[in-house]
């Protein structure tokens, strides 16, 4: 990677699930889990009911992700999902390994933001513990004094909303996209990667998200990115 290109790049924004925290350490019948949502419906006892979702997703019964996780909201509404339950799902994730090295960039003088299609109260406790600058996710959930699931918001910020998201960020600091770079592992993160000035994959499992990006780190450790700034 040329030195001009380091140079360039002044905002990193990160994924969370798999990239900030290593959520492959949970595990649902053997198998590594690959989003917060699956250990939110496991840990309310309805996991099948999240299968099922994520079946009619990939069957297109759904119009878009939007309509999808309003779905999942609404059942585990439904199933009774407590407020203490959920703080301590998303307190107890625990961080990808080698974690100080986003600490280290902002002590290189990057800014810094998180964007994700998960859960609010998780890119929080992200910005809050990392020192992050910016913080964007996709589901803000409500909880009423009793503790109960009462509403939820959404933000188009996956998929092609990740673009946007970022690129309002970087408006905010008077960059472009191509002075960015962006860490991620899925393939929705393989929009943004395709926008951004330095893209790249951490770990991914999928072939079509390894070549999206202009570099690759199959090592679970974030210092293994430091390298590249």
């Amino acid at each position: 990677m040329s030195s001009k290109l380091k140079e360039k790049i002044k905002l990193i924004a990160f994924d969370t699930e798999n990239v900030l925290f290593d959520i492959s350490r949970y595990k649902i019948s053997g198998k590594s889990t690959t989003s917060t949502w699956d250990i939110v419906f496991h840990r309310t006892g309805i996991y099948s009911e999240h299968e099922r979702l994520k079946e009619m997703y990939i069957n297109g019964k759904f119009s878009n992700y939007m309509d999808w996780t309003n779905e999942a909201c609404k059942i585990l509404q439904k199933n009774n999902l407590k407020k203490a339950n959920f703080i301590q799902i998303i307190s107890s994730i625990p961080f990808m390994n080698g974690i100080e090295a986003v600490k280290k960039l902002k002590e290189m003088s990057y800014k810094t933001a998180v964007i994700t299609g998960s859960f609010e109260d998780l890119a929080f406790r992200a910005k809050k513990e990392l020192g992050l600058d910016y913080a964007v996710a996709h589901c803000r959930l409500i909880f009423d004094r009793s503790g109960n699931l009462k509403k939820w918001y959404l933000k188009p910020c996956d998929f092609e909303g990740k673009v946007a998201y970022l690129k309002n960020i970087a408006e905010q600091e008077s960059l472009t996209l191509s002075e960015c770079a962006y860490v991620g592992d899925e393939t929705n993160d393989i929009h943004t990667f395709n926008k951004v000035g330095l893209s790249i994959a951490f770990n991914p499992s999928k072939e079509e998200v390894r070549t999206s990006a202009k570099v690759v780190i199959y090592k679970k450790d974030l210092r293994e990115i430091l390298k590249f700034f």
